[in-house]
């Protein structure tokens, strides 16, 4: 259910227009590409922050703005592959996100629980400036 309220909300026009990967390779390779730095979303079907993050803050028109600096790989610790990743980078609950350069192969930042629109906006810019590459 979770995950059809997350198509509906992106596909509908008022929130982030960037693409969402849920390949990781995928996603990195297209980070590599473009020279931007990556966003993971580690989330779970059941988080209740994780569903207040996608409703009320990724559809923020403001918000989305940042985001679009960033490739955004989303992806469920409850699935082998997600699971797989939040070992990788020692994520223990949901929502975390993880910042990572994959040119460098470094993580830049980590954040845990969910944050308020301004919170999440000043994260993106802060990890942004530590990134430092040219989409940012």
């Amino acid at each position: 259910m979770r995950k059809l309220l997350l198509v509906i909300v992106l596909s509908l026009g008022f929130g982030w227009g960037g693409e969402w990967w849920s390949d990781p390779v995928g996603g990195l390779e297209e980070a590599k590409k473009d020279s931007k730095p990556v966003m993971f979303y580690f989330h779970s079907e059941h988080c209740p922050y994780c569903l207040q993050m996608e409703t009320f803050v990724f559809s923020d028109e403001k918000v989305s703005k940042y985001m679009d600096k960033f490739v955004v790989i989303s992806l469920d610790i409850y699935t082998p592959t997600g699971r797989a990743w939040a070992r990788r980078f020692n994520v223990f609950g949901t929502p975390t996100f993880v910042f990572y350069d994959p040119k460098k192969d470094t993580v830049i930042s980590t954040a845990f629980g969910s944050k308020s629109k301004e919170d999440f906006i000043n994260l993106l810019i802060k990890t942004c400036e530590k990134a430092n590459t040219k989409k940012c």
